[in-house]
């Protein structure tokens, strides 16, 4: 159970524990517009084969076998709840947003920055 900066989530990420249960996510997004998370089985694992997601609230949400992409609402803190139905081990589930860093001339304190969303995997 981890909890990922947006900084963290620019680059791909696993969880510190494995998936043996149900586990509550949330992706707070402090950005004025909508903004995108995914999760990815490695190395081809089809984890939504013994997975499934439920209780989404403040997102929008497109599976396939080895992908989930959600789409988190403008200023909002989504969640929902994770639910392999067999063990998943942390290395095989990796994540990852498409957060932007802050650059601005006029305001060098706020430049590097991260925008978009931050996790936590046991909300």
């Amino acid at each position: 159970m981890a909890t990922f900066t947006r900084r963290e989530l620019r680059n791909y990420v696993n969880d510190s524990d494995n998936f043996s249960g149900d586990r509550d996510f949330s992706l707070v997004n402090n950005l004025s517009t909508t903004a995108y998370f995914t999760i990815e089985g490695v190395n081809s694992k089809d984890i939504f084969n013994t997975a499934s997601l439920s209780a989404l609230v403040n997102c929008s949400v497109i599976t396939e076998s080895m992908h989930a992409a959600f789409i988190i609402n403008p200023n909002s803190t989504a969640t929902f709840t994770f639910e392999p139905s067999a063990t998943i081990n942390k290395e095989d589930i990796r994540f990852i947003a498409s957060n932007g860093l802050v650059f601005n001339n006029d305001d060098p304190t706020a430049s590097g920055s991260a925008v978009g969303v931050s996790l936590n995997t046991n909300a």
